[in-house]
């Protein structure tokens, strides 16, 4: 088995897929080494392991709605977009999705993943409560109101256990329009960074970071209120577009200002097609929003050589929140994602990045392309130690840790 994009052959010595928590249960306690695994939507070695893999789409599927608690409790191996139709059938949302909704539950929380919106904290800050097993084999449901467990394990790089279940707030439903602005120069986006990136509920600038091509911004737009008709000097598109260029938009969602439900129109993507390019590999970097145009128009001068094997970039916005291995920990940032062709090129370019964002004190995401030590991880994320402590206490013997989670906290 591979991961998504092809790059990654994982290395498990023995696949299951059991069919009930007590059976996860007797795989944890009978074996020294387990590794959850949800759709493989990651570009490192974060998901593989030499040992025992867990598979959890033989699991049972529920989504069990709850009213009065205004929270919905999932299966962990289910995608966001099976779950968000459900919700959106039932009168029920999300706060935001990422831009692809392929992804499962418990693995996209697990690693921070996120949307855009300068309000919208990534996916993990819809989590109320979660049903995990732990290193020694025993059930227990994690809320708020557990502390450091909760704020440490949300967010846990499948270090706390094997989640089965995850409880989300939810919000009645809404819909959303969709609008893209063309030719938006780089200086004019970071020289009124905020006035953009606050122009919608949810908003994306695309680049290229070639000086001749001019970027789009990409905004999402909640009904009954108006986009502008031109967004400082950049104009609506009128036909429908893919981030990347040159790919047909027929995966993408609805654009053009046409109104819809939020789990059409959050996503770039459609849940029947394959999302972006497929083989792609993926970046993504985060600084505090306050450092936005510094950081941007640091990268300009590496350009030319982001430029040689990247297929797209895009800056979103994400809010701050309380979980000690987000990379929004009490910050309210931007994450600058970069979408690379399959090139050794990448490598060289990534590095470039990190030592260009260094100053920044960016954070990378965990689940992606980075190169840094993890000297300077451990660093750059103000709880890690704390989190490492908590790791250390409830798996003692690290049976849920692979190399990538070793070279950062054993």
């Amino acid at each position: 088995m591979k991961n998504w994009a092809g790059n990654i052959k994982f290395q498990d010595s023995k696949t299951l897929a059991p069919k009930s928590i007590s059976e996860i249960q007797d795989i944890v306690r009978t074996n020294p080494k387990v590794k959850a695994r949800g759709t493989a939507h990651s570009f490192n070695t974060i998901a593989d392991t030499k040992y025992v893999a867990l598979l959890l789409d033989q699991m049972p599927k529920e989504i069990i709605i709850n009213k009065e608690r205004k929270s919905v409790t999932v299966s962990a191996a289910l995608k966001y977009g099976e779950v968000a139709e459900e919700l959106h059938k039932n009168g029920w949302a999300l706060h935001n999705l990422a831009s692809l909704p392929h992804i499962s539950i418990a693995g996209a929380i697990a690693t921070g993943t996120h949307g855009s919106g300068s309000n919208n904290g990534n996916l993990a800050t819809a989590v109320k409560s979660f049903d995990v097993v732990l290193a020694d084999g025993s059930f227990r449901n994690i809320k708020s109101s557990d502390g450091d467990l909760y704020y440490g394990g949300v967010i846990g790089l499948g270090l706390v256990g094997i989640v089965v279940r995850v409880e989300l707030n939810i919000q009645s439903t809404f819909n959303l329009g969709q609008s893209v602005y063309l030719g938006m120069q780089r200086a004019k986006f970071r020289d009124n960074f905020d006035e953009i990136m606050n122009s919608g509920y949810s908003v994306s600038y695309v680049t290229t970071w070639q000086q001749e091509i001019a970027g789009e911004v990409w905004v999402k737009f909640l009904e009954g209120t108006t986009p502008p008709e031109v967004l400082f000097g950049s104009h609506g598109a009128t036909e429908k577009l893919h981030l990347l260029k040159n790919h047909s938009p027929e995966p993408c969602n609805d654009q053009l200002g046409i109104i819809g439900p939020w789990h059409l129109r959050l996503p770039h993507f459609k849940m029947e097609f394959t999302p972006s390019s497929g083989t792609e590999l993926q970046s993504e970097f985060f600084v505090n929003r306050a450092q936005a145009s510094s950081a941007l128009l640091a990268l300009e001068s590496i350009a030319d050589q982001i430029s040689i094997p990247l297929m797209g970039s895009e800056i979103r916005t994400i809010a701050s929140d309380n979980f000690w291995m987000s990379p929004h920990y009490k910050s309210n940032d931007i994450g600058i994602h970069f979408t690379w062709k399959q090139i050794p090129e990448t490598f060289e370019a990534v590095k470039a990045i990190e030592t260009t964002l260094k100053p920044f004190q960016y954070r990378p995401h965990l689940g992606k392309i980075y190169t840094a030590a993890p000297s300077y991880i451990s660093s750059a994320f103000p709880k890690f130690k704390n989190f490492q402590e908590l790791i250390s206490q409830i798996d003692p013997n690290n049976k849920f840790g692979n190399e990538v989670t070793d070279s950062l906290f054993q």
